[in-house]
């Protein structure tokens, strides 16, 4: 006589234990999203910090060599940082060249030669002082309000808004505080 007794899962019990996984990622993959955005705005405000220090030290040599921001009295400049004017200088080496009176920084030296992305700082020629800086990775992502003399400086909700509505990461360094801050 044969032994009747399978062991194993009946259907049920494997309906059962699908559904619950399928309910568990429902709860965790946008809850995942959200934190691979954040992730994401955290790094790109890390490089908005990076590009920031870098030309506040580029300025804070030109200052020293007597050089000049070019623009008005009281305007602010607008500097662009941006992967595509990086080039092979003549020594072999790559070379990103700011053109500034009396003063022409290879912003490399400051950068790194592995720097992508694109940036958009606004600049105090006076005081030779970065009020902030803009940066995404890919600089065709910057949008058309940031490369121009309209641009914003953006707060944690700003950004938040941009990565959900646009799917833009756009990271900036220092960050506008949230009003009720």
């Amino acid at each position: 006589m044969r032994n009747s007794k399978v062991k194993g899962f009946t259907l049920i019990e494997l309906i059962v234990v699908i559904a619950i996984i399928g309910v568990l990622a429902a709860i965790l993959v946008p809850s995942m999203l959200g934190f691979v955005r954040s992730a994401r705005i955290s790094s790109a405000n890390a490089n908005a910090k990076l590009v920031n220090t870098s030309l506040a030290t580029a300025l804070t040599q030109c200052s020293i060599a007597n050089g000049k921001v070019s623009g008005g009295a009281d305007d602010d400049v607008f500097v662009t940082v941006n992967e595509s004017d990086i080039k092979d200088g003549d020594d072999g080496n790559k070379e990103l060249i700011l053109d500034w009176d009396g003063y022409d920084p290879d912003m490399i030296d400051y950068l790194g030669e592995n720097y992508t992305g694109g940036s958009f700082s606004v600049v105090n020629p006076n005081t030779f002082a970065v009020r902030y800086t803009l940066w995404t990775g890919d600089e065709d992502d910057l949008p058309t309000a940031i490369t121009d003399e309209s641009a914003n400086q953006l707060n944690a909700a700003a950004q938040e808004d941009l990565a959900k509505k646009e799917g833009t990461i756009m990271g900036c360094f220092p960050l506008l505080a949230n009003s009720g801050d």
